[in-house]
């Protein structure tokens, strides 16, 4: 009777684990039951690539960006087969391609090209606007401005959400990686997109997934995939710190309009009269100048993107007395249209720094950095809500790497170099 129960047990044991065993299985093919597809995108003219187009699915809330060479990986949901994918880039007519086609071309290299609107004439280097032939002349920079402070709690959602990001951090010294970290990131907004004096604050999350080159890893918590708290803190629509709210201090000029994700914006662009640490929400040194474009909607004053070139006073090593640092920033946000609220999409920084020697004259070397935010899905249901802070996240945590998550999951394609 005991060698029965015995093995009865044994038996009811291995069952359970069994059945535990095929449910896990189940679950990991659910979450990687999808279609990958990849390709590039150029201008249908010129065959150029555009860089940094959104590629979205109409009826859900996953996307993807486009690196600066023009490249995309995005990681479809079967469930979205009779779903959009919409293409879209600034300046260029959008472009729509059904879910039920693209599987039939998932082992495909895509080429998408767009069509430059006929009227836009926008350029988007760091530092001039060609005015658009397009222009309107109803409302001054200064008032447009106004009138996207008074419809922020129309414009962005204003309650709790949970939103995943991927973020790739990489620092290059003369040539060689120094770090080269990405990771899929759950964030939790306990107030939604509201302003603050510390957008830090109000910000949690978890880093779920991580992986890095070897020998490439920061340990430092602010450093590497840490720095996406620097990131959300420089955020237009977080911080209080920039033009949007104190247009007083910068020189405004309405450029005309463009096309943005199908619809028409106004192109402003901005200069900072006396900047300093808050006013350009870059911290520690001032900067010598300060200037970029914001991009308004004209029917709904939205904000959908932001730029910023910032070029800072010299500073002193922390740790050697005889070095100066000189260095420039380039931040560039968008902002994408989710059920009739905007929320962020994609956020990238370059941050170049040259090392010089005071005593003997002469250049040490050059540390480049770059940080890609992308947006890869949003909810407003069924949230998670996560106590860490944003800028705590890599402090005592354990970072887990899944080679098959990394197969099958949307991120952002490395560009082909780093490029200032």
């Amino acid at each position: 009777m005991k060698n029965s129960t015995t093995k009865f047990t044994k038996w009811f044991v291995i069952t359970v684990l069994l059945a535990q065993t095929i449910l896990y299985a189940q679950n990991r093919e659910n979450d990687y039951d999808s279609f990958k597809i990849t390709g590039n995108i150029k201008d249908s003219k010129s065959n150029a690539v555009v860089p940094h187009a959104d590629l979205y699915l109409l009826n859900c809330n996953k996307s993807v960006v486009a690196n600066e060479d023009g490249g995309f990986q995005f990681s479809v949901p079967k469930i979205s087969f009779n779903d959009k994918l919409i293409i879209s880039a600034l300046g260029y007519y959008s472009d729509t391609i059904l879910v039920s086609e693209l599987e039939k071309l998932k082992n495909k290299i895509l080429a998408i090209e767009l069509k430059k609107e006929n009227n836009a004439e926008v350029s988007l280097d760091d530092k001039i606007v060609v005015s658009s032939q397009n222009k309107s002349k109803a409302l001054s920079a200064k008032a447009i401005l106004t009138k996207a402070k008074e419809n922020l709690g129309d414009n962005y959602y204003q309650k709790p959400f949970n939103q995943k990001f991927f973020f790739r951090a990489q620092t290059v010294r003369d040539g060689i990686f120094t770090v080269n970290e990405e990771a899929s990131l759950n964030t939790f907004s306990a107030n939604g997109i509201k302003v603050s004096d510390d957008a830090v604050q109000n910000y949690f999350g978890e880093i779920e997934q991580f992986r890095k080159n070897e020998n490439s890893e920061s340990t430092d918590n602010w450093k590497g995939v840490g720095y996406f708290g620097v990131v959300i803190f420089r955020n237009i629509l977080l911080s209080n710190q920039n033009v949007l709210y104190e247009t007083d201090a910068f020189e405004l000029k309405k450029e005309g309009t463009t096309i943005y994700n199908g619809k028409r914006v106004y192109v402003i662009r901005f200069t900072n009269l006396d900047p300093d640490v808050f006013s350009t929400g870059f911290g520690n040194p001032e900067a010598n100048t300060a200037n970029g474009f914001i991009y308004i909607e004209t029917e709904s004053f939205a904000v959908v993107k932001f730029e910023q070139y910032v070029i800072l006073k010299d500073e002193r090593s922390n740790d050697n007395d005889d070095i100066t640092i000189q260095s420039s920033l380039k931040i560039t946000q968008t902002y994408k249209n989710v059920n009739g609220k905007y929320f962020i999409n994609y956020c990238n920084e370059k941050v170049e720094s040259t090392y010089f020697s005071i005593k003997d004259k002469k250049q040490l070397y050059v540390l480049n950095s770059v940080y890609d935010l992308m947006s890869q899905d949003i909810k407003t249901e069924e949230l998670v809500a996560i106590k860490r802070p944003i800028d705590r996240l890599k402090l005592g945590v354990k970072l887990n790497e899944d080679p098959e998550y990394w197969k099958n999951s949307n991120l952002m394609p490395e560009n082909k170099k780093m490029e200032f």
